[in-house]
């Protein structure tokens, strides 16, 4: 059977990690893309299991699978803005919190909830460089004006994201800082910002002063995977698992996968497993920044793995095996001729958990 295995103590360890770098401030789980490709429900539950009782996601409909599943009580932030009234009635049905970006957001967020005679609990989204959603800090007015003249909304809290802090040191703390003085701005004009947070898992774990700020929001950081280079401690969690369907041997001289890329130089034994790039394997993000210095790293990268002559490896049986040829959509060749193995043996992938199929089942062990 091939799965998606999420090993448990490499999850706790993280997440313990995360809250001794947090340093008291509250901590929002966040559960977007089906939990980082984690599980959205397994994810949450096990966050909650160890003391995370705060979570996030961007779809509307989460917020009332979570509730569904179980967490009644916990606060459920949409971090994005939301336009169709139907996702709003899913944010009042869940009694999650709402993310309100413009004026108009609010006014629409507003408007349903006079409508069905509530009062919806709202987060400010400030616009600090990402250029994604939120005021921008000099629109005070309009800020202020969601105070002012909405009284269907009672906002509880007020934050930015952060869009490179595992690069940009200076530019993410001052992004920070504008954020923290916004907030100030708030409470001298006599309004309540409510929970003030900024930091994601780039952010918590580099070295930047979040003083002013409440609470930090952390997805990827559970994962163990963080953009740029990870020195914090934190471990890769998850991995795909499937069993050999057969093993045969190769004549020399024979073509293994598609282009017929890989020609065996001798005489080989090859073990072929059900699980390919449709399940998760060997793929990655496409490259999507065009600047000049960017596209010179990717070719000094490029050049490097050539001069290493990079290689596909999996586990089977603790021992690292080769790929051979390319990896098909559901299968992939390995070379066992020095490897002591059987049909359904056990093979592992090493996936990030965002790539793994959603269709793959998620197993905690």
């Amino acid at each position: 059977m091939k799965c998606y295995v999420i090993e448990r103590e490499k999850l706790k360890a993280n997440i313990e990690l995360v809250k001794k770098r947090a340093e008291g401030k509250a901590i929002y789980g966040v559960v977007k893309g089906n939990g980082y490709g984690l599980g959205l429900i397994q994810l949450a539950r096990f966050l909650r299991d160890y003391g995370i009782d705060r979570f996030a996601v961007t779809e509307p409909s989460d917020a009332v699978k979570l509730r569904m599943a179980g967490f009644i009580d916990e606060e459920i932030l949409i971090i994005r803005p939301v336009w169709d009234e139907s996702e709003v009635e899913d944010i009042i049905e869940a009694r999650a919190v709402a993310t309100i970006g413009s004026y108009n957001d609010a006014v629409i967020l507003s408007g349903v909830a006079e409508k069905h005679g509530e009062v919806v609990e709202a987060h400010l989204k400030i616009d600090t460089g990402m250029g994604r959603y939120g005021f921008l800090p000099s629109e005070f007015d309009k800020i202020s004006s969601v105070y002012r003249f909405l009284a269907r909304i009672n906002v509880t809290g007020i934050y930015t994201h952060l869009p490179c802090a595992f690069s940009a040191q200076k530019k993410t703390q001052q992004q920070i800082d504008t954020l923290v003085e916004t907030a100030k701005k708030l409470r001298d004009a006599g309004y309540n910002p409510g929970c003030v947070h900024a930091a994601n898992s780039s952010c918590l774990f580099g070295k930047y002063n979040l003083k002013g700020t409440d609470a930090v929001r952390i997805g990827s950081a559970f994962t163990g995977r963080l953009s740029g280079k990870n020195n914090a401690g934190l471990q890769n969690v998850g991995y795909g698992r499937c069993e050999i369907a057969e093993i045969r041997w190769l004549p020399e001289d024979h073509t293994i996968g598609y282009g017929s890329t890989y020609v065996a130089k001798k005489a080989m034994r090859a073990a072929i497993i059900p699980f390919g790039y449709a399940d998760g394997f060997a793929i990655s993000r496409d490259r999507d920044i065009f600047r000049l210095r960017d596209k010179l790293r990717y070719i000094l990268g490029d050049i490097r793995l050539l001069l290493r002559r990079k290689r596909l490896y999996v586990t089977l049986n603790g021992k690292r095996v080769t790929v051979l040829g390319h990896v098909g959509m559901v299968h992939t060749t390995i070379d066992i001729t020095d490897i002591s193995c059987k049909t359904g043996d056990e093979v592992i992938f090493d996936i990030n958990p965002l790539y793994a199929s959603s269709s793959l089942e998620r197993i905690y062990e």
